[in-house]
């Protein structure tokens, strides 16, 4: 039984840097920031820690969506 390769996220960053930076790092960023603001300013945690869940979340299906998209478009060229 033959099976395809798939495309990985690492071929993904070679291929289009700039847009998994943007949407892989960038959510995480914000949360991180976020954390900080909030320590400098004593906000309220469990508050911090949804908008840092929220944020985490977002960056993981994201980058889940770009890949699947990515992979869509790789096995098109290809075949």
């Amino acid at each position: 039984m033959a099976t395809r390769e798939q495309p990985s996220f690492r071929q993904m960053c070679r291929a289009t840097p700039f847009r998994t930076a943007l949407f892989t790092l960038g959510p995480l960023l914000v949360g991180a920031a976020q954390v900080l603001n909030a320590v400098v300013h004593g906000s309220n945690l469990p508050l911090l820690a949804a908008v840092v869940a929220a944020t985490v979340a977002y960056s993981v299906l994201v980058t889940r969506y770009q890949l699947a998209t990515f992979r869509r478009r790789t096995l098109t060229r290809a075949g």
